[in-house]
């Protein structure tokens, strides 16, 4: 009996669906794989799926919104052909108020499983992940529709389960908000980099509010939730040393035992992206400590105390600088560069660090008045190197910078001294 011929199956629109289904899962695979660096552009489909982390069944529907959005067919296609980047590209371009919501929530799980993957070894592409990730919430908070049915959709199951009653859609980026800073109250006691993550990602909600369109009052509530989670994480941070400074001060073991408490501080400066709290926190308790050595002359002392703080000093006093109204500040910053200015060794260096003490504080006293005396001493130094005759515009730097000490602290006691000599070169008299 002859063998009939295999007839071809029939292409039927379900399998149509099927194939757009597995291809859409491959592609996001791909594009997860891609963001967070788990394999190089254009390598193999299948080297990407098995490096990325998992993915939800239904996660392929992001790719299935993006072949709606002019070009996206065609990025689509070139993913699957191995090529990433237009795709990354044409997400990263989007106008996310003007997205359709579906695309948008499921941007921001996307991102949000990005940043999970990146906090532990790359945390500062983690915030970025973290950034659009909130941005995708944020935007659809302020459309409102999408969040709503959606919650009216689960509200029978939770209600059957006895569950809490849902969130309202203009709450939801705080709940996210909230999400991020618990990653970063975890890590305050060990300055992990999931918290530094989480850290940077919230003092960028801005950012995230800017790029998702939020109007101005959302942006500001927004923002300034994140501060209040941000300086929590950070004051939690800081508890344990503030709590051990504070009893070796009981203790009487201040001078002895506060620096090696203080440097604990500098980790978590490092942590916290060089925050100014741990800044205010850092001149708050070391000013103590330093007016008891200052006041005992222990220069040696002193030195070594301030040295491994200066970095976290300068900070401080660039921001004063370039914003005069943190006077909160001011006098504190500046009382630490008058320390540094007397532990000095070069007159050069003590004018330097005195000067920048009074630009950062210009009324500080201690400041005036130690700035005043070394530069008494620099106009006695140069009349000293005067051999013979002094010369015109020399005679005249010298009265500039005694007019200068004058000005700062009339009552210098280096001014009778450096004026009477002064004068003794100008009759040419002068007395080595």
């Amino acid at each position: 009996m002859p063998t009939l011929p295999t007839l071809p199956t029939p292409w039927r629109p379900e399998d149509e669906l099927l194939l757009q289904r597995l291809e859409d899962e491959t592609v996001t695979g791909q594009l997860l794989a891609h963001l967070v660096g788990l394999h190089p552009p254009g390598a193999p489909r299948a080297q990407a799926i098995t490096a990325a982390p998992d993915l939800h069944p239904r996660a392929g529907g992001l790719i299935s919104e993006v072949r709606r959005i002019p070009d996206g067919p065609g990025v689509v296609e070139a993913a699957l052909a191995g090529q990433t980047e237009p795709l990354v590209r044409l997400l990263d371009d989007l106008v996310l108020r003007a997205a359709r919501p579906e695309l948008l929530h499921h941007l921001a799980l996307l991102h949000g499983k990005v940043a999970a993957a990146l906090e532990g070894d790359r945390p500062e592409l983690a915030a970025s992940a973290w950034v659009r990730s909130l941005a995708a919430w944020i935007a659809l908070s302020e459309e409102r529709a999408y969040l709503t049915r959606l919650e009216q959709a689960i509200a029978p199951q939770r209600a059957s389960t006895h569950a809490p009653a849902g969130i309202r859609p203009e709450d939801v980026p705080l709940e996210v908000i909230s999400e991020i800073a618990r990653r970063a109250d975890v890590a305050a006691r060990d300055l992990s980099p999931p918290g530094r993550a989480a850290l940077l990602a919230l003092a960028r909600t801005g950012q995230a509010a800017s790029l998702a369109g939020a109007s101005p009052a959302a942006a500001r509530r927004i923002a300034a939730f994140a501060e209040r989670r941000r300086n929590a994480a950070i004051e939690a941070a800081l508890a344990v040393i503030g709590e051990a400074i504070d009893e070796a001060n009981v203790r009487g073991e201040l001078t002895t035992a506060g620096r090696t408490l203080l440097l604990r501080a500098i980790p978590v400066w490092s942590w916290t992206a060089n925050d100014e709290a741990v800044e205010h926190f850092v001149i708050e308790r070391i000013d103590k400590i330093g007016w008891e050595l200052y006041r005992a002359r222990r220069w040696d002392d002193l030195r070594y105390l301030l040295d491994p703080f200066r970095p976290l000093f300068d900070s401080l006093g660039r921001r004063i600088e370039a914003d005069p109204t943190r006077i909160a500040y001011a006098a504190g910053a500046a009382q630490m560069f008058v320390f540094m200015s007397e532990v000095d060794t070069v007159l050069a260096r003590k004018i330097e660090l005195g000067e920048r003490a009074l630009r950062i504080c210009p009324t500080h006293r201690n400041g005036r008045l130690v700035l005043a005396a070394y530069l008494c001493d620099d106009a006695i130094e140069s009349m000293k190197k005067i051999v013979v005759f002094a010369r015109k515009d020399e005679i005249g730097r010298i009265e500039a910078t005694l007019a200068r000490a004058e000005s700062l602290y009339p009552q210098s006691s280096g001014l009778p001294d450096a004026k009477q000599m002064l004068e003794r070169v100008k009759r040419g008299r002068i007395a080595v």
